[in-house]
């Protein structure tokens, strides 16, 4: 599913950690998304990355505390992923760069806060799994851009590369 020119760069990404480090800087599972991701529009389908986003919750009910605990913990992870990631485009890109993902940064934020709530409110059950849902999909879908930044597929005014 991985297309060989993400899969190479994520892969540079998840083993340029420090020698000592015993974890890769981007787990397998959010690889295999990013790269689902990436090929929505060449056939992939939502529904199919969704899948693998969700995943490791899939044995629990929704709604259940259980379902909430293991979301809290993928969204963990993926808010993880998106520092690291981020933490990368801002070593590469210009300093105009650097300034606008800051603000930007700060508008998502506040979007996602919002648009999650919203999402949450509109559930007559379940409504903390929905949160936390939405928000995961909305940082695989960060985490996914900022990728294609470092792989040079972004389109991104932010994303652009500081000279060697």
């Amino acid at each position: 599913m991985l297309k060989p020119t993400l899969a190479a760069a994520l892969a540079a990404l998840t083993f340029s950690a420090p020698a000592q480090a015993s974890e890769p800087l981007i787990a397998q599972d959010k690889l295999l998304v990013l790269g689902c991701l990436e090929q929505i529009e060449q056939g992939t389908t939502w529904g199919q990355c969704v899948n693998l986003m969700f995943a490791p919750c899939a044995a629990e009910t929704p709604g259940t505390d259980g379902h909430v605990a293991c979301l809290t913990g993928v969204r963990s992870e993926w808010s993880e992923t998106v520092r690291t990631l981020q933490a990368k485009v801002l070593d590469v890109v210009t300093i105009g760069g650097q300034s606008q993902i800051v603000d930007l940064m700060d508008l998502w934020s506040k979007f996602v806060v919002q648009k999650c709530n919203e999402v949450a409110i509109s559930r007559p059950t379940g409504a903390e799994s929905a949160r936390l849902g939405c928000e995961v999909s909305e940082f695989a879908g960060l985490a996914d851009e900022f990728a294609a930044c470092l792989e040079g597929r972004s389109t991104a005014d932010y994303c652009t590369l500081k000279e060697n």
